[in-house]
């Protein structure tokens, strides 16, 4: 039998949980490439841009370990990483991504073969 204080500690642990992880989501955008508590570099991946396909929906990048391709699909967040120029980050588009600019990338359910849930693009000038 759970004693009093153990089940009330159970249940804030259940309740905090996932309104963590929705404010993470909704908050997301504003926070700086290589920043995410808890996601960058362990769920996401960091380099650069090598090419864009706007016809087939992919943006090439290139970290550490080499290059790929990452799917974009109608509902992936794009956002412009203004941090380094002391501006406020911002909703981008496709034309955001461009040859060249430091990206961070985390994909749908963790899964590489899927489709980017959102891309930051580190805004310099």
């Amino acid at each position: 039998m759970l004693k009093y204080g153990t089940a009330i500690g159970v249940a804030f642990a259940l309740l905090a949980g996932p309104s963590f992880a929705f404010a993470q989501k909704t908050t997301e955008r504003f926070i700086p490439i290589g920043q995410s508590p808890g996601l960058s570099g362990d769920y996401t991946n960091i380099g650069s841009i090598e090419a864009v396909s706007v016809q087939e929906r992919t943006v090439t990048m290139s970290d550490a370990s080499g290059s790929y391709s990452v799917g974009i699909a109608d509902d992936t967040h794009i956002w412009l990483d203004k941090s380094k120029i002391g501006s406020t980050n911002a909703v981008g588009t496709v034309s955001d991504l461009q040859a060249g600019r430091r990206i961070e990338v985390k994909y749908r359910d963790n899964d590489p073969q899927a489709a980017a849930e959102w891309i930051k693009v580190e805004i310099l000038e």
